[in-house]
């Protein structure tokens, strides 16, 4: 069973770490973990393995992260995907830190076979996982309570990145290598904004649902149940509600590449009016906004950096660079 790389295992401290504390105000009668496991160090997110602390011997994930992030994140385990009657990770709870800023939230530990967007069988789950979960919870009054995931929230994020790339471009002393990633970069955010009228009009066929906002390989896993092969997907950080294109992204950037023809026949059952090629054509705009992410991503605080922190973004620039020249292609060609 494929487990998260671990960038670090502790096994000095534990008892007195935030993580194992936070954990025992969660469930006090727990065992002291053996060690910790750190599986993942964001700008505002820390993820840890808590190993053999519950009765069973099993472990839990341990996120630190943002107190908002945290309530989301807790909503959909517990109340959203609940309503999907699928196979869904348990969340065991989760603690405030005193200044009320940062949150820990505890999960069950995702064991299960690695997802591959190569297998079709692993497609089709994906597929049936999504369109189930979209009609499950698919009340509009989630819109006040989710994160807006819009397409004018990814307008907001494209013009965001436009100013910072720019404004690097007209202040900074750089390589003229990197200089030359700013300024393609800076073409292909115009370009993907001219085509901003088409992907309004395509996505306008999808009625508003619950966006996963990062729905790759690394935040799911499948595991062997009672009642057949079951999707487990986690790690909703960037979770909100709006158009649901992002998550019909196909065969970019690690992706899951859901299987679009189960995914429709799905969703048909509530909304007759779709079809296979009105999906298509979101996914496609699915792989536009997929890349304004992960410029965002890649740029998200660096205004004022220092040069080697400014060189590290422009080098993730540089390696989507082939992912946004293939999505403008597609997408142009579905326009064909």
């Amino acid at each position: 069973m494929p487990r998260r790389k671990v960038l670090e295992i502790l096994t000095e401290g534990v008892r007195e770490h935030r993580a194992a504390q936070a954990w025992l105000q969660v469930q006090p009668d727990s065992r002291m973990p053996a060690s910790l496991e750190l599986l993942q160090r964001r700008r505002y997110s820390t993820v840890y393995r808590l190993n053999d602390v519950r009765q069973d011997g099993t472990s839990v994930i341990a996120k630190r992260c943002r107190t908002a992030t945290a309530r989301i994140e807790r909503m959909i385990y517990q109340e959203l995907l609940p309503l999907t009657g699928m196979p869904a990770l348990e969340c065991y709870g989760t603690v405030e830190e005193a200044d009320g800023d940062f949150c820990w939230v505890f999960l069950e530990d995702a064991t299960g076979a690695a997802y591959s967007p190569q297998l079709p069988d692993n497609r089709a789950l994906a597929g049936r996982w999504l369109a189930e979960t979209q009609l499950a919870t698919g009340s509009p009054n989630l819109r006040s309570s989710l994160p807006n995931r819009a397409l004018n929230h990814y307008l907001q994020s494209l013009h965001g990145c436009r100013a910072i790339v720019l404004h690097h471009m007209d202040a900074s002393q750089m390589p003229a290598a990197d200089a030359e990633v700013l300024r393609r970069v800076a073409t292909y955010i115009d370009a993907i904004e001219s085509l901003w009228n088409e992907i309004d009009e395509i996505c306008e066929v999808m009625p508003p649902s619950l966006v996963h906002g990062d729905f790759v390989k690394k935040n799911m896993n499948i595991r062997d149940t009672a009642g057949g092969l079951a999707l487990l997907v986690f790690d909703w950080e960037y979770a909100g509600w709006g158009v649901p294109a992002t998550d019909l992204a196909q065969f970019t950037d690690k992706v899951a590449s859901p299987d679009l023809s189960i995914y429709c026949s799905i969703l048909q059952r509530e909304h007759s009016h779709l079809n296979l090629r009105d999906i298509q054509a979101v996914a496609a705009c699915g792989n536009l906004l997929r890349m304004i992410d992960q410029i965002s991503w890649a740029m998200a605080g660096h205004e004022f950096v220092s040069p080697p922190q400014l060189a590290k973004a422009i080098g993730l620039l540089g390696f989507y660079e082939a992912s946004m020249i293939g999505a403008l292609s597609d997408f142009r060609m579905e326009l064909t």
